[in-house]
């Protein structure tokens, strides 16, 4: 039985693992320990500032014995910004936690116990690697913040720049962050409503070097200046969206999109395809570690020249039109009605005419299929719908890839199929996000 600490209670520690925050985790005889900053096998000196009934956070004073995988975090920033986790962490060493954190999710399931899960395969980039950043605005007009949430908090760190955003998306910044400083707009304040600038969203095709700005505004306010002065000032933009999002809650995105200069869309290239984004739709953050993800998931599904295949949240279509190459006919299905205007655009642009796009909720048009042999997912962090998997198996494909950002809900979806007679024999691990815990994985799963 532990003794519950009190707050400020000062004491020596062993760091045992990490959590899903980066945080180190301690054992104090049961009772289960947090601090920030800390690494596994380290020896700390820590002070109790949160002290919960089964659980409690300390605050990292000094290290008495550091982690041979620690490294100095090249960002000034990060032990304020809670953008990266694990940076202060070696990479090889990012790579065998992800890789772990895949093996615990897995083990809460006794069913999956055959399952074995591979080696993670390593990002191209460990920084510049991101084509989309997504950065919230606080502060006052005099205070004007662009940046990211501090760890566990509202708290607004301003970010002047950012090591893993990709290059190109990252001298856009830096040029347009200012002009938006001095522009008439002033930051949105979610305690009283007030205030018109929400977020800045910055997309970026790294291999055909264009951006796709978008401002998330508290109302129809005029940008039309403010659009002249980017475009001008960087010439890479080759658009600028408003989103209006009058909601009250911290919903980063509106249902109304407004185009205010030159392009709607920006077009990148992956593994040989040419895809339209828009700014509503969904894109891999990490363009070249996602070309190695959806090579590995379409060698896994073996698509035959005679197979239909269905890709259920297939976005814009970047795995739909890949397997429809493959395929007899391919089907995608995707509720944002933006992104399957985008897929639709795709699959004519590149020449591709055995492809249908159904818009709407995955677990409601499943139903309308009869025969499909090999079925693609890559839903949201949430998973997949009960009721889509009950009607997924119904359609008795041989195959089923399964791409996932959240290991919890993967393998929760995969005890439920190894129920209805579907089992997976490996899953592989991709670093989509380095310096974070985040894991992207990729797994075949067949009838038994």
């Amino acid at each position: 039985m532990y003794s519950k600490p009190t707050l400020n209670d000062k004491l020596s520690l062993l760091v045992q693992g990490l959590g899903d925050h980066g945080e180190g985790i301690c054992d104090l005889n049961g009772y289960t320990l947090f601090v920030e900053g800390a690494l596994p096998n380290e020896h700390i000196q820590a002070h109790i500032t949160e002290a919960q009934r089964t659980y409690g956070r300390a605050h990292l004073d000094s290290i008495t014995e550091a982690s041979p995988d620690r490294v100095s975090a090249p960002c000034p920033i990060f032990n304020a910004c809670g953008g990266c986790q694990i940076m202060h962490l070696s990479y090889e060493a990012q790579l065998l936690l992800k890789r772990q954190n895949v093996i615990n999710a897995v083990s809460l399931h006794p069913n999956l116990s055959h399952i074995t899960v591979s080696s993670c395969t390593p990002s191209p980039q460990q920084f510049a690697y991101r084509n989309k950043a997504q950065l919230p605005v606080a502060g006052t007009k005099e205070d004007f913040r662009i940046g990211l949430y501090a760890r566990n908090s509202h708290n607004l760190v301003d970010v002047e720049a950012c090591l893993v955003h990709c290059e190109l998306g990252e001298k856009v910044y830096k040029i347009i962050r200012p002009l938006i400083q001095q522009s008439s707009l002033t930051p949105y304040d979610y305690s009283t409503g007030r205030g018109n600038l929400r977020h800045l969203l910055i997309k970026t095709a790294i291999h055909q070097q264009q951006v796709l700005v978008t401002l998330v505004t508290n109302g129809p306010v005029p940008l039309h200046d403010l659009a002249n002065a980017i475009m001008q000032h960087a010439p890479e933009v080759k658009g600028l969206v408003q989103n209006i999002n009058t909601q009250s809650g911290n919903t980063i995105l509106g249902k109304e999109y407004k185009l205010i200069l030159g392009s709607p869309h920006l077009f990148e290239t992956l593994n040989h395809l040419l895809f339209r984004i828009s700014s509503a739709s969904f894109f891999q953050v990490n363009t070249l570690q996602a070309e190695q993800l959806y090579a590995k998931a379409l060698q896994l599904a073996d698509i035959q020249s005679h197979e239909t295949v269905l890709d259920a949240y297939c976005g814009i279509g970047t795995l739909t039109l890949q397997a429809a190459q493959k395929a007899k006919k391919a089907i995608g299905i995707e509720y944002t009605p933006e992104a399957i205007e985008d897929a639709q655009f795709n699959a004519s642009y590149n020449y591709i005419s055995n492809v249908d796009f159904l818009c709407g909720p995955a677990e409601k048009l499943i139903q309308k299929l009869d025969s499909i042999d090999v079925v693609l997912l890559n839903p949201p962090r949430k998973g997949c719908e009960r009721v889509f998997l009950e009607h997924l198996v119904k359609l008795k494909p041989r195959s089923i890839i399964y791409i996932s950002c959240n290991p919890s809900s993967l393998a929760r979806d995969l005890n439920f199929l190894h129920g209805r007679g579907y089992t997976a024999d490996c899953i592989y691990p991709f670093d989509m996000f380095p310096q974070t815990t985040h894991v992207e994985c990729v797994v075949k799963i067949t009838q038994q």
